[in-house]
Order: structure tokens, then C-alpha cells, then sequence
């Protein structure tokens, strides 16, 4: 029987250190601790439908089995996706900042720190896809197309981490980029079919190269993946799966080799 070489075994077991130190550190001191990442998607569902459904009375499509029309639910569904994708790229600078004096002392694998930051983020995410799953289930809109929800947001991860692997370089030798990528990813946010639906992008004739980009760009076809799967009951259309497994494999790859090919040059930034 195969068995893990010890440098794997090491990369495995500093993975799982970064990841409970990142997940004890999100709820340090707090009485309730993980029930809170069962309480901000609710709450997320609530807020958001009351002021987009209620308030602005903005409709949301039917859900696949025809029953509800709810913007709430239809924002929630995309916004744990676009989550997964901010919350490593923002992450993975913090993460690396985070080890900066422990890898000036002691060698060690440094994309352990994004890689174990990243699998405490998959847990919060897990929850939330368990909270979205729960609704369709009382709502009865549910099907096994479910699985491919958890497609969107492994890609999803992968394409954040590509990105964060680039990003967190540069922050750890400038911290202003932290600053600027927060903004971009702000920006970024409208360029996501999350606050709208394609129905408003269809009524007002938008096309050509911006249209393109609204419908391509990676965070999209892994809202528009999830959605597909959980909110309309449709297994999502291949060309979109392949050009999101296209975009999540080799934004994940390229940030993988450039930082490993900087990680020894970042160990001696201050």
C-alpha cells in the first residue's frame, strides 16, 4: 500500500495546523463560535430579500420547480460563491503577513499558511452551502443537480487562490496593494450577476465586448454555475463548466509557480 513520503506528510500536517489556528482565531472569544457561520447566511438571506424584494420590490426568476420568486434567495446563491472567490484573494495577503516572522526563523513549505488559511475558509463556505441546501429542501427545490453547487465553488477556491498566490507577494513587499485590491474587487463586485439578473441585462440590449465580459469572467460562470444547479434546478451548460475549470486550472497553476518561484525572496521581506 502507497504511503506519503515524508515532506508530503509535513505539507499535510502544517495545512491542518494553519487551518485550526485560522479557525480558532475567527470566533476567539466568542460564546457561540461556529453557530454564527450558520446565522450570517440566514440573516443574509433575510436582510437582503427584504430590501431588494420588499423595499425596491425587485423580482427575482421562478425557482426550477416554479413554486418561489424569492431575491433573497437568489442574491444568497450567489453571494456564497462571489464570497469564496473575495474572501482567499483578501485572505491569502493576510495569511502570509500573518506567518512573516515565523518564516524568517524557521524554513518551512510557506503556501502551507494560504493552502491551511484556505481550507478554514472551505468550512465556513461548507456551512453556508449547508444552510442554502436547507431552504431548497423546505422550499422543495431541490435536486441532484446539487453536486454541481460544490463544482462552482471548488472552482471557485481554486481561481482565489491562484489569485491570492500573485497577490500576496506583492503585498508582502507593498502593503498598498491590499488597499487596491479591496477597491478592485469592489468594482469587480457589479461585474457579477449577483444584485442583478441576466433578464435586466437582456432588456436593456446590453451586448458585444461588455457583454462578453459580464458573461465570461470567472467569478460569473461560478455564480451562474451554482445558480444553475441549486436555484433552477439545470445542470449547468458545458461550455460554461469548461471555461470555468479552464479559468479556475490555470489562474491556480500560474499562481502556484510564482510563488513558489518567489517564496524563498519573500522569506526576507521585512
Amino acid at each position: 500500500m502507497p504511503t506519503l513520503s515524508p515532506s508530503v506528510r509535513k505539507s499535510v500536517s502544517l495545512i491542518y495546523h494553519f487551518a485550526e489556528r485560522e479557525s480558532k482565531a475567527r470566533y476567539k472569544r466568542s460564546i457561540l463560535g461556529w453557530f454564527w457561520s450558520f446565522m450570517n447566511p440566514l440573516t443574509t438571506v433575510l436582510v437582503y430579500g427584504f430590501v431588494f424584494g420588499v423595499v425596491y420590490g425587485a423580482k427575482a426568476p421562478a425557482t426550477g420547480n416554479g413554486n418561489a420568486e424569492n431575491f433573497g434567495l437568489y442574491l444568497f446563491t450567489g453571494l456564497i460563491v462571489w464570497s469564496v472567490v473575495t474572501n482567499v484573494i483578501n485572505g491569502s495577503m493576510g495569511w502570509l503577513v500573518g506567518v512573516s516572522d515565523l518564516r524568517k526563523k524557521i524554513y518551512f513549505p510557506t503556501e502551507t499558511a494560504l493552502l491551511g488559511g484556505a481550507v478554514a475558509n472551505a468550512i465556513q463556505t461548507l456551512l453556508e452551502a449547508v444552510v442554502l441546501i436547507g431552504i431548497m429542501i423546505v422550499l422543495t427545490n431541490i435536486s441532484w443537480t446539487f453536486v454541481f453547487l460544490f463544482a462552482a465553488l471548488i472552482q471557485a477556491m481554486l481561481f482565489g487562490l491562484g489569485v491570492g498566490f500573485i497577490v500576496s507577494v506583492f503585498n508582502a513587499r507593498y502593503r498598498d496593494v491590499q488597499y487596491l485590491i479591496g477597491i478592485l474587487l469592489n468594482v469587480s463586485f457589479f461585474l457579477v450577476p449577483i444584485v442583478y439578473t441576466q433578464k435586466l441585462l437582456d432588456d436593456n440590449n446590453v451586448d458585444g465586448l461588455i457583454r462578453v465580459l459580464l458573461d465570461w469572467n470567472p467569478p460569473a460562470l461560478f455564480v451562474e454555475i451554482a445558480r444553475d444547479a441549486m436555484y433552477f434546478l439545470e445542470v449547468p451548460q458545458w461550455n460554461r463548466l469548461l471555461a470555468a475549470t479552464a479559468w479556475a486550472g490555470v489562474t491556480f497553476s500560474i499562481g502556484w509557480v510564482y510563488f513558489r518561484d518567489q517564496s524563498m525572496a519573500i522569506s526576507e521581506e521585512p
